[in-house]
C-alpha cells in the first residue's frame, strides 16, 4: 500500500503533502515547554552487496522527525553515529543542512515545527567493497533540541541479504460476483544469501475477501486507516500477515499457492495489495506496526505455500523499496445506484425556508475513484431567479463557472462535496440551503444534479458520466420552490346558487426547466375538463396525464411542508440548445395541495449518454 513504483494513486485526494523543514525567524517559545522529540526509521536497511553510486536527490534511508504538541520547536538537531557499519557500509549527506566529522553526521534542523515530516538530506548507504552478503551493522541516531525531549532510534544496515522482486499480476478484468480465483502472486530472491522464509502482507479494499484465510496468516478488518491518514473517505480494508517457511536460494523464482480470494457484491473496481520481504523488520514492511495497532486473529485454513515457478516477469537486479510490492487489479461486472433526493420546506409564509439535498449509494457496489477525481460525483444545485440563498452550508461553495471559465455574472448555481474518493455501498451525504423567494406567483424549482471534474469541463454531459450507474434517471431531479396556487374557494353560481369549482391551473412548459427527476410524497385529487391530472400514495401510486396515460411512481416518505417534482412522459424540451441534449419534457399536471406545498408528479423520458 505504501509503494511509490509508477502507478494510478489513490484519487486526487491521495495526493501526498510533504511537508519540508523550515528555517526561519518566526516567533517562537523561549523553550520548548518540555516537548517530546520523535524519530521514526525502519528497524532494518537492505542495501544490495556492491558499491552503488547515488543518483541526483537519491535516497536510501527513509527518516522521518518530529515533535508532540503543537509549539513549533527551535534548535533541533540530528546525530548518526555510524561507528557500526565499520567495514561494511558508508552513509553520505547531501542535503546542504549536514556536516560530517569522523564517523558522525549532524544535521543542523533549526526550527521543529511538525509531528512526523520526512528530512531532505538526501541520506544514502552503498556498501563497502568486498563486504561479505549478509552482514549486518548499526546506526545510532538521536534527535534532540533544547528543552525538549530526545529521541533515539537504532536501526540496522543489511549487505546483500535475501531480499524480494515481485512480478507484476495482470489484472482481473470481468469478474463475477461470488466467483474465486488465486492471484498470480510471483517473486524471486535477488539477494547473495538464501532466505529462510518469506513474509506477505496483504492489504484488500471491500469487494474482496478470503472465505478461509490460511493458518500461517495473520488478518484483521482496519476500520478505516486510510481517511485518518487524509486521503478523503475512510475505508475499512482487510491486512494480513502470512509467513510462509522453506529456504529460497538466491535467484530462485516462486509462486504463492493457498491465498484465494472471492468477489464480493461490493465489488466494482477493487484491488488487493501484496508486498513480499525476506525479513519482518524491512524498511517498508508494515507487520510491525500492523501488530502495534490492529487485533491480528490466525487463520484455520490448509496453509499457504510456496512453489518453484519460472523466471518469466520477474525483474532482475537488487530491489529498491518498490520492488517488493504488486497489485492485483480487479473489474468486476457489477455497478451501484447513485441517485438524489430532494425536499423544500418553506416557512408559514412561503417566503423562505429550507432546501434539503442528499446523495446517496444505493450500492450493491461500493465505488472506488482511482482516476484523480473523474469518477467522484459532487452535487450542483441552480437555483431560479427569483429565488437566493440566505445561508450556504460550508462544504458548498458558489460556482459562476461554464466549461471552467468564469462568468462576469452570478449564475445562482452552487456545488456541494457529495463523497470522496471512495463512496462505500449505503454512504450517502445531506446539504441544507437556507433559501429566500422573491414576491410572485411564478412556480419556482431548483434543479439538482451529480457533476464531477469531466462533466463540469466538457459539452454533452448533464451529469457525471458514471458508467457504474444502471439507473441514470435520478441523476439529475427538480425541486419545487414555489407550485401554482391552490384552486380558490368555491363561489355560488349567480343564476342558480350552486357552488362551481375553478378550472384547476395547468402548468406551462415554459414555468420549469427541462432538466431534472425527483420523488415525493403526498395526497391529492383535482378535476377539470378532460385535461386535470390524479394522483394518489404516500409510497407510491398512479397518475393519470392530460393525454389519458396512466404512469405508476413510487415516492417517499416525507411531511407536510416539502414538494419535489420528478420528470414527466411527454415530449422533448430544448436543453441550453445542445444537440445532445437530455430528452425531457413535463406533463400538463394540476397542482395538488397538501399544507400549503404541492406535488406535481411526472417521469424522464431519455437518459444521458455513458
Amino acid at each position: 500500500m505504501n509503494s511509490t513504483r509508477t502507478r494510478r494513486v489513490l484519487g486526487s485526494a491521495a495526493a501526498t503533502a510533504v511537508a519540508a523543514l523550515s528555517v526561519g525567524t518566526l516567533a517562537v517559545p523561549a523553550h520548548a515547554a518540555d516537548q517530546a522529540l520523535r524519530l521514526e526509521v525502519g528497524a532494518l536497511i537492505q542495501i544490495p552487496g556492491e558499491p552503488t553510486t547515488q543518483p541526483q536527490f537519491g535516497e536510501n534511508v527513509f527518516l522521518r522527525v518530529g515533535r508532540t504538541g503543537t509549539a513549533p520547536v527551535p534548535g533541533a538537531k540530528l546525530t548518526l553515529d555510524t561507528t557500526g557499519l565499520d567495514g561494511i557500509a558508508v552513509l553520505t549527506a547531501s542535503g546542504g543542512r549536514c556536516v560530517t566529522a569522523a564517523r558522525t553526521i549532524t544535521c543542523d534542523l533549526s526550527y521543529l515545527n511538525s509531528d512526523s515530516v520526512n528530512i531532505t538530506d538526501h541520506l544514502w548507504l552503498s556498501a563497502v567493497p568486498g563486504a561479505k552478503a549478509g552482514t549486518r551493522g548499526v546506526v545510532h541516531a538521536a534527535l534532540t533540541a533544547p528543552g525538549a525531549e530526545s529521541a533515539n532510534k537504532d536501526f540496522a544496515v543489511e549487505v546483500g541479504g535475501a531480499a524480494f522482486r515481485v512480478a507484476e499480476i495482470a489484472p482481473k478484468e470481468q469478474a463475477k460476483v461470488g466467483s474465486t480465483f488465486t492471484p498470480a502472486v510471483r517473486f524471486a530472491n535477488r539477494g547473495g544469501v538464501s532466505a529462510a522464509r518469506a513474509i506477505v502482507e496483504v492489504m484488500m479494499l471491500p469487494g474482496l475477501k478470503v472465505e478461509n484465510w490460511p493458518s500461517n496468516c495473520e488478518y484483521a478488518t482496519d476500520p478505516g486507516r486510510i481517511g485518518q491518514e487524509g486521503f478523503g473517505t475512510p475505508i475499512a480494508t482487510t491486512h494480513a500477515i502470512c509467513t510462509v517457511e522453506g529456504e529460497i536460494l538466491p535467484n530462485e523464482p516462486v509462486r504463492l499457492n493457498g491465498l484465494d480470494l472471492t468477489v464480493t457484491s461490493e465489488a466494482r473496481y477493487t484491488f488487493a495489495d501484496f508486498t513480499v520481504f525476506a525479513d519482518p523488520n524491512a524498511a517498508a514492511a508494515q507487520g510491525p506496526a500492523l501488530r502495534q495497532r490492529l487485533a491480528l486473529k490466525r487463520g484455520t485454513g490448509a496453509p499457504a505455500t510456496l512453489t518453484r515457478d519460472s523466471a518469466e516477469g520477474i525483474p532482475s537486479g537488487y530491489p529498491d523499496i518498490n520492488g517488493h510490492f504488486t497489485e492485483q487489479e480487479v473489474f468486476a461486472d457489477n455497478g451501484a445506484d447513485f441517485g438524489l433526493t430532494g425536499t423544500w420546506t418553506p416557512d408559514a409564509a412561503g417566503r423562505t425556508g429550507k432546501l434539503t439535498i442528499t446523495a446517496a449509494n444505493r450500492g450493491p457496489a461500493s465505488i472506488f475513484d482511482r482516476s484523480g477525481g473523474e469518477g467522484t460525483p459532487f452535487v450542483r444545485i441552480q437555483l431560479p431567479e427569483g429565488a437566493s440563498v440566505t445561508d450556504l452550508p460550508k462544504n458548498c461553495r458558489a460556482n459562476d463557472r461554464v466549461l471552467g471559465q468564469t462568468q462576469d455574472h452570478p449564475l445562482n448555481k452552487f456545488d456541494c462535496d457529495a463523497f470522496g474518493f471512495f463512496m462505500a455501498n449505503g454512504a450517502s451525504s445531506s446539504h441544507v440551503l437556507g433559501v429566500k423567494l422573491d414576491e410572485g406567483t411564478v412556480p419556482l424549482s431548483a434543479t439538482v444534479s451529480f457533476q464531477n471534474e469531466l462533466s463540469d469541463l466538457e459539452e454533452g454531459y448533464p451529469s457525471a458520466p458514471m458508467s457504474w450507474d444502471p439507473n441514470p434517471d435520478n441523476n439529475r431531479i427538480k425541486v419545487a420552490l414555489r407550485s401554482l396556487p391552490a384552486p380558490e374557494t368555491p363561489v355560488p353560481d349567480a343564476g342558480t346558487g350552486t357552488p362551481v369549482e375553478p378550472a384547476a391551473p395547468v402548468v406551462p412548459a415554459s414555468a420549469v426547466d427541462s432538466t431534472g427527476t425527483g420523488t415525493g410524497t403526498g395526497t391529492g385529487s383535482g378535476s377539470g375538463s378532460g385535461t386535470g391530472t390524479t394522483a394518489t400514495g404516500s409510497t407510491g401510486g398512479t397518475a393519470t396525464t392530460a393525454a389519458g396515460r396512466t404512469t405508476t411512481r413510487t415516492g417517499t416518505t416525507g411531511t407536510t411542508g416539502t414538494a419535489a417534482l420528478d420528470l414527466a412522459d411527454g415530449g422533448e424540451l430544448a436543453d441550453s440548445g445542445r444537440g445532445d441534449a437530455v430528452p425531457l419534457a413535463w406533463a400538463s399536471a394540476t397542482a395538488l395541495t397538501l399544507g400549503g406545498a404541492a406535488l406535481l408528479t411526472s417521469r424522464r423520458l431519455g437518459r444521458r449518454r455513458s
